[in-house]
């Protein structure tokens, strides 16, 4: 006999065993039992709020069956939702604008510096990385956003429009070039960094704010 036959018929054997048609008959009887206390606890709130309300022990049965589904589909639809979220926010938590902890404890005159010497050495999408990261950091000083490791460049957004609205346009666009060239691998060119680093910088400085 072949190993296919015979594992065929050891299931069968199984199947046919005294132990597991209790176990079956138990299984059934425990689920019976419990429909019977839900069917009985349903019939007995109906007659409690409706008492000329007559209804059949098969229709209480279909309507918790009916009810059972559509809790069902609710709970699943539910971690449908909390899994996309939870998946959203891992997305959103890999780009946030200090990905690591030297970025947020540099002061914005440092990561200036730095994005100065990057520049020099022709890295200008680095460079550019530095000074976005210095800018934010001086809006924090300033009191216009509170920088924190866990936010991303939406949250200073929003903080923007509440502290100083002037700053909203210029932002959105630096911060879509840093997003553009820290996680889409984007490669500025000289003329692009310029023009990157005085509109940021010109918010950093107390004469440039005082002309914006």
């Amino acid at each position: 006999m072949s190993q296919s036959n015979e594992g065929k018929e050891q299931l069968k054997e199984i199947l046919e065993r005294q132990e597991y048609q209790a176990y079956e008959q138990e299984s059934q009887t425990a689920s019976q039992r419990l429909l019977d206390v839900i069917t009985e606890w349903v019939k007995d709130l109906l007659e409690t709020w409706f008492p000329n309300f007559q209804v059949s022990d098969s229709a209480i049965n279909g309507w918790i069956y009916f009810f059972g589904f559509i809790g069902m589909g609710l709970l699943l639809f539910l971690v449908i939702k909390l899994v996309t979220r939870l998946s959203g926010e891992k997305k959103l938590s890999e780009k946030r604008t200090f990905s690591m902890t030297s970025d947020f404890v540099w002061s914005s005159q440092k990561h200036v510096q730095e994005a100065d010497a990057r520049a020099t050495e022709g890295q200008f999408s680095e460079a550019a990385r530095h000074v976005f990261l210095g800018m934010l950091l001086d809006f924090d000083k300033r009191g216009l956003v509170e920088a924190k490791t866990w936010k991303t460049n939406g949250d200073y957004e929003k903080e923007l429009l509440d502290s100083d609205h002037r700053l909203v346009a210029d932002f959105s666009l630096l911060a879509k070039t840093f997003d553009q060239i820290t996680y889409g691998k984007r490669i500025l060119q000289k003329e692009e960094y310029d023009e990157f680093r005085l509109r940021a910088l010109q918010w950093m400085d107390e004469e440039g704010r005082r002309e914006a």
